[in-house]
């Protein structure tokens, strides 16, 4: 595996690990913290792809 594809699984991971906090979280400070990082990552992740796929 390539080290974007290594970099690409671990932004995955990440998103993967926030979406189970947003279920957890009752707290809405918490809850809206983790969407704005679970968009940002998934914003990355998108553009890393759509380099690949551009190449």
């Amino acid at each position: 595996m390539g080290d974007k594809q290594a970099a690409m699984a671990r932004l995955q991971a990440s998103i993967d690990a926030i979406n189970k906090r947003l279920a957890i979280d009752s707290n809405d400070l918490d809850y809206e913290t983790h969407l704005r990082q679970k968009r940002q990552l998934q914003q990355i992740l998108d553009r890393m792809k759509e380099k690949m796929q551009n190449k």
